[in-house]
């Protein structure tokens, strides 16, 4: 009977080294750990992806964010052709193409990180007293439903007095969306009574007005105001400002 011998190393030849198996293909951190932190960090990478994209759409002004948003859409619809190709690419090739354009991505929204800022916003709001250049009434519920009186007023850049009068004899609110408006908010409890409120508009635009009465925004208790004219510093509104609010 035979047998069958192992072939050994040849005398004074070290035998074979075992290769190290790197971190991340250790049994235990491929199957524990690396599910863990792959979700975690695409959400992250995604929201700051987002977050810096958003800054250069913020940042653009007139069709300049038209512009930002065809350029990406052309750069998305190139990358998934590349993709769509990538077996005749190298995956360093792929690599380098994908991580050039999160780093445009996000090297714009850091740029622009301070023109995509809101201006001129202050979350104080205007004294009631103090100099004003004309006045602006809202009548809350005029016909007894929960509407205001005008829905929308025309009105050019300054400083403005604005009084809310109540219609009925329920409780309602004068609030606005914008906070650069500073105005500090106006209630009125019963019919007859009214306040007033000094507002400042700077800037060109649309102003949402509304009542914060839970259900009567809802039901269509706002309004607009709509602001023509140069934009201005609060100091050149109540420069321009010649009646004083008692």
């Amino acid at each position: 009977m035979t047998t069958t011998e192992e072939p050994t190393a040849p005398a004074g030849e070290p035998a074979a080294e075992e290769r190290p198996v790197s971190f991340w293909h250790r049994p235990n951190v491929e199957r524990y750990l690396v599910p863990l932190i792959t979700p975690v960090i695409v959400v992250v990478g995604l929201v700051v992806y987002v977050l810096n994209l958003s800054r250069v759409f913020l940042s653009a002004h007139g069709h300049t964010a038209v512009v930002v948003g065809s350029v990406v859409t052309a750069l998305i619809l190139l990358g998934a052709t590349v993709l769509s190709n990538s077996a005749r690419l190298r995956s360093q090739t792929l690599t380098l193409m994908t991580a050039g354009f999160v780093l445009v991505v996000l090297g714009s929204g850091w740029l622009v990180l301070g023109h995509s800022q809101e201006k001129n916003v202050s979350s104080a709001a205007l004294p009631a007293a103090g100099p004003y250049s004309k006045e602006i009434t809202i009548t809350a519920s005029p016909t007894g439903g929960l509407t205001f009186g005008p829905s929308s007023v025309s009105v050019t850049t300054g400083v403005y007095e604005m009084t809310l009068v109540d219609g009925a004899s329920i409780s309602h609110t004068l609030n606005f969306d914008q906070s650069s408006a500073l105005f500090s908010g106006l209630v009125v409890n019963g019919s007859g009574e009214k306040h007033s409120s000094r507002i400042f508009f700077g800037a060109a635009g649309d102003y949402t007005y509304y009542c914060a009465i839970p259900g009567h925004r809802a039901a269509g208790m706002q309004g607009v105001v709509h602001v023509t004219g140069p934009t201005m510093t609060l100091a050149q509104a109540e420069a321009a400002g010649k009646l004083k609010a008692t």
